[in-house]
């Protein structure tokens, strides 16, 4: 039978539907943006009798379609997978059934039967010449429900995009069409705020080119996105993708030609965002989408090397070992979505697992916490994939680090007003030493401005910051690097140890007297820190001291004439005068470099050193 004709004697009208419709049906309904609103608007406001005690079965509810008012009428029964925050007062109410599954399952619960079908309403694109028609912006498990339902039928859309992946149905496949012209639902677009930039900022400078991201839908990841705008050659793949995916394509970011085999292009299963968004996937080939239950397999994420998961939480442990999703949080954009992304980025080859968290919640209270005491019921674990935890404050590199050394990352990256108290109760359960030195008005002094990456000989990418008190152990595992004539040039004296009251004193500065820069490069997933130059203000002799070092493998590149040329400008933009280095002659390496250097300066030989003076003003 021809296309057209087909069509025309499958054509029905909503009254016509609600005649097919028995009680006691399990009827899906297609999810999220591509809910079938005039099917569902029909059987909410219908009177008749065989419309009563419905079962509707959908994974993403939104809108305000299923009206509590029906559920209360026993009109009908929404089974979901989740409890968003559009249904969740219904949940706690007894008027929605919940069941617990994570993306993977729930596939393999259609599938088995065990969560049967009779009736299944999905909406389309209409269709063409060849009576193909697209599920548009969300794929799911459409294309399980269309083949397990007694009964199919389809809600013809002509708002919904036609898009490319495995998103197509036949004609021949549904028994019934239904026309609409309702819109189909969009997310508006919100700007974000100053925490969720800085946020981004920080987030978005992990992301190396080529990397391949799973970015959702929220104002977390579009303060993401707008950082990652000048970065090459990356791909999405993720389970749903929101308006910041057009500024990735538009800016070059996300290019047409990498392998989507390696990950490349856009990858998904929903769309959800504005109208505009849903024109720029409309036969955009840049973008496919798939049906879960291969999107979220980590064995198949699993393969795609540097991949990058993101997960945004409310709360998260000193450990990073659980944390707390937000109440709203539901399977399109929430917890249990994002985690399946992160098992797979965390096996991936070179890949990442980030979670970001705000340091405070509204009231002020700490999001890091030595232990979630409220709330409960949303704590999460980890399972040790979080390799990375990122507040506005900073970074913290959880891979590879004890509890000891995670919590102190943690207090590193928590609001300062709440960081003291964090490393007290630390102490009483006994996660840090009982000395440790934590100077709350210092930690307010990092100059976060002081950030920088640059590049050397050979590709080397080297991250500059000021040091932290977290960096006790990676300074420890630096001085041991060196030999003992290194040890000897740097310190003047024969040092052989460097224990934990000694390294921590050292790397717990004022960032006013004494400013000090570490070089941190990341050795897939690890970070380590390669050198250190700092300048310290010496009372009695009333001036400004600089010294640097580098560990031995990567002298010879340049990263100790930067760190200088680093200092001399900090110091000159505070307002020094003059800094000073005290050498010993046999230090000719440190000579060169500071003969090297572009600002005006003198040598003195006296006492068996060299005295270099820079004039700085």
């Amino acid at each position: 039978m021809k296309p057209d004709r087909e069509y025309q004697n499958k054509l029905i009208s909503p009254d016509e539907l609600l005649g097919i419709l028995k009680p006691g049906n399990r009827v899906f309904l297609s999810s999220g943006p591509a809910m079938p609103s005039r099917s569902v608007g029909a059987i909410v406001a219908s009177e008749n009798t065989n419309v009563q005690d419905l079962e509707l079965i959908q994974l993403i509810t939104l809108g305000d379609l299923l009206t509590k008012e029906a559920c209360h009428e026993r009109k009908y029964r929404l089974k979901t997978f989740n409890i968003g925050e559009t249904i969740s007062c219904e949940f706690n109410e007894g008027n929605v059934d919940f069941i617990p599954a994570n993306l993977m399952e729930i596939p393999l619960l259609l599938k088995s039967g065990a969560v049967g079908i009779d009736v299944a309403i999905v909406t389309a694109s209409p269709p063409d010449r060849n009576g193909y028609m697209s599920l548009g912006v969300a794929v799911d498990v459409s294309n399980i429900a269309v083949q397990m339902a007694r009964v199919v039928v389809v809600e013809i859309n002509p708002a919904m995009p036609v898009t490319y992946g495995e998103t197509m149905i036949h004609l021949n496949q549904v028994h019934h069409v239904i026309e609409s012209d309702r819109p189909i639902l969009e997310r508006p677009w919100k700007k974000w705020d100053d925490q969720l930039d800085r946020i981004g900022w920080h987030i978005a400078n992990l992301v190396e080119d080529g990397s391949t991201v799973s970015l959702h839908a929220g104002r977390t990841y579009d303060a993401i996105a707008s950082h990652m705008k000048g970065k090459r050659n990356l791909g999405i793949y993720t389970n749903v993708i929101s308006d910041w995916v057009m500024e990735l394509v538009e800016a070059g970011a996300v290019p047409y030609n990498r392998s989507r085999y390696r990950g490349g292009q856009v990858t998904s299963s929903y769309c959800y965002g504005t109208r505009a968004l849903y024109d720029y996937v409309d036969r955009n080939p840049i973008f496919e989408f798939y049906p879960i239950a291969r999107l979220v397999n980590p064995n198949v994420t699993r393969r795609i090397p540097n991949m990058v998961s993101i997960m945004n939480v409310q709360q998260i442990d000193v450990s990073g070992e659980s944390v707390i999703f937000y109440p709203g949080d539901n399977l399109l954009s929430g917890y249990e979505s994002k985690f399946i992304f992160a098992m797979g980025a965390a096996l991936s080859r070179r890949g990442k697992t980030i979670i970001a968290v705000r340091s405070v919640d509204p009231e002020g209270n700490s999001n890091i916490v030595i232990s979630h005491d409220r709330n409960r019921e949303r704590v999460r674990a980890t399972l040790g994939y979080a390799r990375y935890v990122v507040t506005e404050f900073g970074v913290a590199n959880l891979f590879g680090k004890s509890i000891r050394e995670r919590v102190i990352s943690l207090i590193d990256i928590a609001h300062p007003d709440h960081r003291e108290s964090l490393l007290e109760q630390a102490k009483q359960f006994g996660y840090v030493y009982k000395d440790q030195i934590y100077v709350i008005k210092n930690a307010k002094n990092y100059p976060v401005e002081l950030e920088t990456v640059k590049s050397f000989k050979d590709g080397l990418e080297v991250k500059f910051r000021p040091i932290k008190p977290s960096d006790e152990d990676m300074m420890r595992r630096l001085f041991y690097q060196f030999s003992d004539e290194s040890k000897y040039l740097r310190y003047f004296a024969k040092i052989q140890t460097m224990p934990h009251t000694k390294m921590q004193e050292y790397v717990n500065i004022d960032y006013v007297d004494t400013v000090s820069i570490v070089g941190v490069i990341s050795r897939d997933r690890s970070e380590e820190i390669i050198a250190e130059a700092r300048y310290s203000y010496y009372p009695r002799e009333k001036t400004h001291e600089l010294a640097f070092i580098v560990e031995e493998a990567y002298q010879g590149k340049g990263i100790a004439s930067f760190l200088v040329e680093y200092l001399l400008k900090i110091g000159k933009e505070r307002g020094l005068k003059t800094l000073s280095a005290t050498v010993l002659p046999e230090n000719k390496k440190m000579l060169r470099v500071f003969d090297r250097s572009s600002v005006e300066h003198a040598s003195k030989y006296s006492d068996g050193v060299i005295a270099v003076t820079f004039k700085l003003q």
